[in-house]
């Protein structure tokens, strides 16, 4: 076998990570040369001794001191050992592309799931080739963008999945705003990306956004647009989405003939309060009259058999008051006081209860 006297890599295919150079009996003397794009690496059985950036390098126990030790170089002459050599590329690698489909994320504000998919690009380059070797390449003896692509796709569809949902829960974005986060999203999905790449000594550049699409076929997608399309409109009146249920309940309540008579009149009392809020908005957005701000709907908690419940709205227990749940001497505290009342010393409450039960009779 030949004595090696030169030992370099000339890097032909810029795809390409690694590259073992194919003799291992090195001779001290022998020049190495690093290109400013590569790093080499001896490899002693199979412990990694020593490491060389760029430039001409004529190898000795000058600068082998690591190996040195383990083979007992000696300081004069020329001396062939074995060793592995490993020339590692530190070319930047760009337009690398991904993408993830039928990936299921919960909607943070109607949780609903729903279905989407995502593509875009990413780059990278090795930063730290002793990691890279050791965690990645093992005794492979070649690597190219193609065993990268392979090794992190599920990475890369966890961190997607796992940042856009987190992204659209903390910042309060639904999916009909994801388009105009884009930059942002991406920033976010590499910082988690790059948790993973720093374990194999792999710095993350460019990552960036292309796509996101939703299945508009997908029953959870369709649910979502819908409730988005209602508290649109609902905002645009000043109305919150809670409060339209409350009006939809009182609807059916009002279409139902065997509701009863009495879940009309607490239903009523209700609609009559918020239908006065809804008029007033109405008014102020006209520009006829400002009116003064809607007054605080009061509830109370209520003392049951030595226990507290509630707290109640006031239609609520209007509807307590008809089936003779309450009485003047009913123990109540309001939501914001300080301290428990009987019902007959809380004058909104009976200003309620007189109007569902007429006074005594006069005594003849």
């Amino acid at each position: 076998m030949p004595i090696i006297k030169s030992i370099y890599w000339e890097q032909n295919n810029q795809d390409e990570l690694v590259y073992k150079f194919p003799f291992n009996n090195v001779t001290t003397g022998s020049v190495l040369t690093v290109n400013d794009s590569q790093e080499a690496f001896f490899f002693k059985s199979g412990t990694l001794c020593d490491s060389f950036t760029s430039g001409r390098h004529v190898l000795s126990s000058a600068n082998l001191p690591i190996l040195q030790k383990i083979i007992n170089l000696p300081s004069g002459g020329d001396t062939t050992f074995t060793a592995e050599v490993w020339f590692v590329s530190k070319l930047e690698k760009r337009n690398m592309l991904w993408g993830t489909g039928g990936l299921r994320i919960i909607d943070p504000y109607f949780q609903i799931p729903i279905k989407l998919s995502s593509r875009g690009q990413y780059g990278f380059r090795i930063s730290d080739g002793g990691v890279f070797l050791k965690k990645l390449i093992g005794t492979i003896g070649f690597a190219n963008t193609d065993l990268l692509e392979d090794q992190f796709r599920s990475d890369v569809i966890e961190a997607v999945k796992i940042t856009i949902a987190r992204f659209m829960k903390e910042n309060n974005v639904n999916i009909n705003e994801l388009g105009t986060e884009y930059r942002a999203l991406a920033k976010a999905i590499a910082r988690n990306l790059q948790l993973s790449f720093d374990e194999y000594g792999i710095e993350l550049l460019n990552f960036n956004i292309e796509d996101i699409n939703f299945d508009e076929n997908d029953k959870g997608y369709q649910t979502v647009m819908e409730g988005i399309a209602e508290q649109a409109k609902l905002s645009k009146l000043g109305v919150n989405y809670l409060q339209q249920k409350q009006i939809d309940i009182a609807q059916i309540a009002a279409g139902n003939e065997g509701a009863g008579n009495f879940m009309g009149v607490g239903m009523g009392l209700g609609m009559g309060n918020m239908m006065g809020g809804l008029v007033g908005n109405a008014i102020q957005q006209s520009g006829l009259a400002t009116p003064p701000p809607p007054l605080p709907i009061s509830s109370y908690y209520v003392a049951k058999e030595g226990k507290t419940t509630g707290p109640f709205s006031l239609d609520v227990l209007q509807s307590m008051m008809m089936r003779q749940e309450l009485t003047p001497q009913t123990y109540v505290y309001k939501v914001g006081g300080n301290t428990w009342a009987l019902l007959e010393d809380e004058l909104e409450l009976m200003r309620l209860l007189s109007s569902i039960v007429p006074p005594p009779p006069p005594t003849v």
